[in-house]
């Protein structure tokens, strides 16, 4: 009998980021410089850590100086430590790799942990520079604004950064980071406690939501494409997976209009694809499926996205 795939050997949890990590420079200390066409962001269509950032990226316009490259969305059978850029040999058209880990070790020779995504990758030298999800995006919104589209309105203005950057950890707290906790529980309380947290938020947001169309008012920011990532993936995946199934997403009004009115905005719609985050989460893995829980579902509708 093949392998069973485990269903938390899917998206791989965050790493803690440390200062002497080799994929922790930034832009804000002069580490890495801010150079067009030098940097390349590697990230998953399933992923609620790297979505946010390759949306933004298009959303902002620097997908005219800072290139993305996809990865396959499933495991390779047996594999469980690695990304690859596809389902066989083929390599990153850019990076020439076949896996992530051949970056992560052009970084770091001695890299033996699980590679994860986001990556933000050195083009020049092929060296992943900083795999932090947050820390990438915040970056890019503060040190990269010279290459903002100037018909966008400013993601994180300086005159209100704080609450902005507050918003968006308190939204990684308590919603993004929340299905991948509950895959490590081992009680009922624990499972609790997790779920009892993010329901209070949902709920907390509803009613923020109710007299302004984005979390910090009129426009798009960085938190906004946390959240909507988070709620995509909610809907579709953890209302069910991880058992966060109290209410559904539809049962949140200010909520639901908002998620479908980011939806509509061109560089969110792009960045979502429904079937990969499915297959990611349920399937895990390319290895033939042979138990109900790696077989996808067939709902839920995503026409209700359109209305």
């Amino acid at each position: 009998m093949a392998k069973q795939e485990k269903t938390n050997a899917a998206c791989a949890w965050q790493p803690k980021e440390t200062t002497s990590s080799p994929f922790s420079k930034r832009f804000s200390t002069g580490e890495l410089p801010v150079e067009p066409n030098r940097y390349r962001l590697i990230w998953g269509r399933f992923c609620p850590w790297a979505t946010p950032i390759a949306t933004m990226i298009d959303y902002v316009g620097l997908d005219q100086v800072i290139s993305k490259g996809v990865i396959y969305s499933l495991r390779h059978a047996g594999v469980d430590d690695n990304w690859f850029f596809g389902k066989g040999d083929e390599k990153d058209p850019v990076l020439q790799t076949t896996s992530l880990r051949e970056n992560f070790e052009k970084a770091d020779p001695n890299f033996t942990d699980r590679p994860t995504i986001p990556a933000l990758v050195d083009v020049k030298s092929g060296k992943v520079v900083n795999n932090s999800s947050q820390t990438i995006m915040n970056e890019l919104a503060e040190n990269w604004k010279a290459y903002f589209r100037t018909d966008v309105a400013d993601i994180l203005p300086e005159a209100d950064k704080a609450a902005i950057l507050r918003m968006a950890d308190t939204i990684v707290k308590d919603i993004t980071s929340i299905p991948g906790k509950i895959a490590g529980v081992s009680s009922q309380e624990a499972y609790q406690q997790l779920a009892n947290q993010y329901f209070d938020r949902l709920t907390w947001l509803d009613q923020h939501l109710a007299d302004r169309p984005f979390l910090m008012g009129d426009h798009v920011t960085v938190p906004d494409f946390w959240l909507t990532t988070s709620l995509i993936r909610f809907d579709t995946v953890f209302y069910f997976q991880s058992k966060l199934n109290l209410k559904p997403l539809t049962a949140f009004p200010n909520l639901w209009q908002y998620a479908k009115r980011c939806y509509q905005i061109p560089a969110f719609k792009q960045n979502t694809d429904f079937q990969a985050i499915k297959e990611h989460f349920f399937m895990v893995s390319d290895a033939p499926v042979e138990s109900i829980d790696r077989v996808l579902p067939i709902g839920p509708d995503e026409s209700k996205w359109m209305d």
